[in-house]
């Protein structure tokens, strides 16, 4: 699978990671499209966040830098997810097809909740970013963040309704800004995935709470440690959406795609700026911010990518185990 040219500019946007990383696959492009083409012209001129439509009054007292992504308010379509497959049966199932749903070295976002486990391939949240499901009976938003490889899976029973989210085609500090939807008159109110809150409109101020034992590792450990657990079943147009998205050089770039607010201090015992880190919620609600192979078993845990969490989080954060790191 080819990955995708290193970003140089912030003003590039989230499509040409995409549309670069998919050359060669009209598939991906056209599902990019459809999602314009399916209603009302969109909203969002990709770099102006006064066009997306959205209050952004609250937004002015914080901190944080909001951005046009590059792309239109809806370009991703969020998943549904509506039938599941059993983990055990996928190597006899990627037997079976032209082209492999998920393989031992993909990475996957897994839970367990309510006696039921799961995992979301990142390669399907890659182009979805957000997915909608139903885990031990509780309905839940599984979010993922591309530009900061950060996973949040929330409980979308938010101030008395269950919420659908939209992919509001801006960014704050780098980092999924999400919007909720409702029906005609609905005002949406935008939601930070790494903010963990509401951060303008209506419900400015609401809470999101990340639920317990979010994973993100290959899909080998977590088959190997859940062997009961399920993904979503896989359709024609999901796997042509899904082929040959990569994010990978641009991880390596070493620095992000658009502006943040707070940028990570470099140094001693400072994970790099691009660094993979899981930080871990404590009692008096700091965090531990630890490389993923040092974060505790259990807990509620964020994992993303060091400047992003910084970005939010890094006056409430402890590091641990990164005295090693170089620097760079």
């Amino acid at each position: 699978m080819p990955d995708a040219p290193t970003p140089t500019r912030a003003g590039l946007g989230l499509a040409i990671p995409i549309a670069l990383a998919a050359i060669g696959t009209i598939a991906v492009l056209g599902f990019a499209l459809a999602g314009l083409l399916a209603g009302e012209r969109p909203l969002g001129d990709g770099r102006d966040p006064a066009t997306y439509g959205f209050d952004l009054s609250g937004l002015a007292a914080g901190p944080g830098v909001v951005s046009g992504s590059g792309n239109p308010r809806d370009f991703l379509q969020p998943l549904t997810v509506t039938t599941t497959m059993p983990g055990a049966s996928m190597a006899e199932w990627n037997a079976t097809q032209r082209t492999k749903y998920v393989v031992s070295t993909d990475r996957v976002v897994g839970l367990s909740l309510g006696g039921e486990s799961r995992a979301w391939p990142l390669s399907v949240l890659n182009v979805h970013e957000v997915i909608h499901d139903t885990l031990g009976g509780v309905p839940i938003a599984v979010t993922y963040s591309p530009l900061c490889d950060s996973a949040v899976v929330f409980d979308r029973r938010i101030a008395g309704r269950t919420i659908a989210f939209g992919i509001s085609g801006l960014v704050l500090d780098c980092n999924l800004l999400l919007y909720d939807r409702g029906g005609e008159g609905h005002v949406p109110s935008l939601w930070s995935q790494l903010g963990l809150r509401a951060v303008s409109g209506p419900l400015a101020g609401t809470r999101i709470e990340p639920l317990a034992g979010v994973r993100i590792e290959p899909w080998k450990d977590w088959l190997a440690a859940h062997p009961d657990t399920t993904v979503p079943t896989p359709d024609d147009a999901m796997r042509k959406r899904i082929k040959a998205t990569s994010y990978e050089r641009y991880w390596l770039a070493g620095k992000p795609m658009f502006e943040v607010a707070r940028a990570a201090p470099v140094g001693a015992g400072q994970p790099a700026t691009m660094a993979r880190i899981v930080a871990t919620l404590q009692p008096d609600g700091s965090w531990l911010v630890t490389p993923p192979s040092a974060a505790p078993i259990d807990g509620v845990q964020v994992p993303c990518l060091w400047f992003a969490w910084h970005a939010f989080h890094g006056d409430r954060s402890t590091l641990q185990g990164f005295d090693a790191q170089a620097p760079r």
